[in-house]
Parts: structure tokens; C-alpha cells; sequence
């Protein structure tokens, strides 16, 4: 199945520093807990990019290296050339707020978490 999401429903942000380069990541729910999108400018058209995604919650923790006993030990997010160095939410448009956040604070001992809340646009 395809990843599905809506523009209009943009539910945070994530710093990646890569090597020296450090890339804002919009965050998007859609059809999968988590859909990382790199969105930027080129020629003056709006372009994006998956960056990642995490299809489930058993998927982020794999992801995050909290799944040990199947063998995914490594958080691919805090890695030399991979680090997830900030990432906020708003917690009124993400329904998983408290499962990220737990799972989060086991798999990083240096993350920035900001949790906001911002009504919607009508």
C-alpha cells in the first residue's frame, strides 16, 4: 500500500543533522504513524521528498532500536551520520503523541522535544 497524506494537516517538524548539514523534516500522520518529508524549493516549485517513515507503532520502536529481542538494537536516528537532533509535535493534531514521547525519551539521551498546541486554521 501507497503512503498516503494530507498538505494541509502538517503535525510537526524534525531536525536531522547530517554530517555538518542540518535538515528541518516536516511530519505528516496520514495512513502510517509517521511519514518524515523533506520539503524545499527548487526553480521556484515547491519539491518534496520521503526522508522516512514509520508504518506502525512495532515499526518506530524497530526504527528506534527498541526492539532488541528481534534484533533491531541500533536506533537508525542517532547514529554518526544520522542524528535526529530536535523534533516537535502538536499534540492536537498527532494521535500518538504519548507513544512517540515515551518512545523517544528510551531510544535518545540527547533530543530536543517540543510539544505544542495550535488550533487550526479555518
Amino acid at each position: 500500500m501507497a503512503l498516503n497524506w494530507n498538505w494541509k494537516e502538517k503535525c510537526g517538524e524534525a531536525v536531522i543533522q547530517q554530517g555538518e548539514k542540518e535538515w528541518t523534516i516536516s511530519l505528516y500522520q496520514g495512513n502510517a504513524f509517521l511519514i518524515f518529508i523533506y520539503e524545499y524549493q527548487e526553480d521556484g516549485q515547491n519539491m518534496y521528498q520521503l526522508y522516512n517513515f514509520w508504518a506502525d507503532k512495532q515499526h518506530m520502536k524497530n526504527c528506534l532500536g527498541l526492539n532488541r529481542k528481534e534484533g533491531y538494537g541500533g536506533n537508525m536516528f542517532d547514529e554518526a551520520g544520522c542524528k535526529m537532533k530536535k523534533i516537535s509535535i502538536n499534540k492536537g493534531k498527532f494521535r500518538y503523541t504519548k507513544d512517540l514521547t515515551q518512545a523517544l525519551v528510551q531510544a535518545f539521551d540527547d533530543l530536543t522535544i517540543e510539544l505544542y498546541s495550535e488550533e487550526e486554521e479555518k
